[in-house]
């Protein structure tokens, strides 16, 4: 045999002290002197309880015709069909309850002739509830309507969050294939060539994974700990393609007390190694300079005769990451020779 939760016991009490009070209240309407003396509420106490009662009735029909819709036709998604079923079902049942209560008030009180059933007096005393029955329904239909798209914006932000960082991600498992297997072949070579700087490699490539690892979960990062990271990302490249084939500046201002998406940098001096020509005889000029609230990436430009199938992608990606901040897009320069890259730095 199943039992009532407490806090189904709860909702209930609370509903029939929401319908008691309602009830006690409404003959204040007509009759506030029945309100002032015990013989007041002696001829009263039957008008309350006839609100009590109607009361209930119209809140059960209203509560199970939402019940009903909510499961079938969300307002979300059924708006129109909802508002139609709202009327009907609150016409139909709310005048039901209504009619039923009355009926059963007044055979409490022993005032129906069943030979000669007051069909027509007690539709009427039926309507005024019933009116009662909208302005309930009104209720429930701006409170429920109002819930559900709080509830949608929420889960689509949460969507949104989580594409974000799918795509941060996303980015991270790209490079890694690719560069690690280059790394391990710049590495290949080192150990039989110097084994201090074997070992300078391998810090700096433990440092890199452990920076892609710490930030996957993050939007946005401190802009001296993707400077740090950025640095050595390049250093590792200079050991792959030579440090004459890969020359770097940077010119920094003030770093403290900004942010940058994540692998932001990374993503775009590795943009310049994958679609640039990068040796001793066509050296690849790459530079970071602070301009006020931005940072200007540029490289020369010497286009691979080859280019990639995923070109734009990665530049793409950076928009939409800025997108979601909420924060102005990168600006993308291409002049005959040089490609820039503006990215605004967001305060701490």
């Amino acid at each position: 045999m199943s039992t009532i939760s407490p806090s189904r016991r709860q909702d209930i009490l609370k509903w029939l002290l929401i319908n008691a009070i309602i009830g006690i209240s409404v003959p204040a309407f007509y009759k506030i002197e029945g309100y002032t003396s015990i013989e007041g509420l002696k001829t009263t106490w039957d008008d309350m309880l006839y609100g009590f009662m109607m009361s209930c009735g119209i809140s059960l029909a209203v509560g199970f015709n939402e019940q009903i819709l909510n499961r079938h036709y969300p307002w979300l998604e059924h708006a129109g069909k909802r508002l139609f079923f709202e009327i009907i079902g609150v016409s139909i049942l709310g005048f039901s309850a209504s009619f039923i209560m009355n009926v059963l008030f007044f055979t409490i009180f022993g005032l129906i002739d069943y030979s000669n059933f007051p069909w027509a007096t007690l539709a009427e005393n039926a309507l005024i509830p019933l009116f009662i029955g909208y302005g309930i329904t009104a209720f429930f239909i701006s409170s429920g309507f109002l819930k559900r798209a709080k509830a949608e914006a929420i889960r689509a932000e949460k969507l949104q969050t989580e594409k974000y960082r799918s795509e941060v991600r996303m980015l991270r498992d790209q490079l890694n294939p690719h560069f690690l297997f280059n790394a391990l072949n710049v590495l290949t070579n080192l150990v039989y060539e110097d084994a201090d700087q074997s070992a300078d490699y391998i810090r700096n490539l433990s440092r890199f994974y452990r920076y892609v690892l710490e930030v996957q979960n993050e939007d946005l990062v401190g802009l001296d700990r993707e400077l740090k990271f950025t640095n050595d990302y390049i250093e590792l490249q200079q050991e792959r393609f030579g440090a004459e084939a890969l020359l770097y500046s940077q010119e920094l201002k003030d770093t403290k007390g900004f942010k940058v998406p994540p692998l932001a940098l990374q993503l775009l001096v590795e943009n310049a190694l994958k679609h640039n020509r990068c040796s001793t005889k066509e050296p690849l000029k790459l530079s970071i300079v602070q301009e006020g609230k931005s940072l200007l990436i540029q490289n020369s430009l010497q286009k691979r005769s080859e280019q990639s199938d995923h070109l734009g992608i990665g530049l793409s990606n950076l928009r939409r990451r800025y997108e979601f901040l909420n924060a102005d897009a990168p600006i993308i320069t291409e002049t005959d020779h040089t490609f820039k890259v503006k990215i605004p730095l967001i305060p701490a």
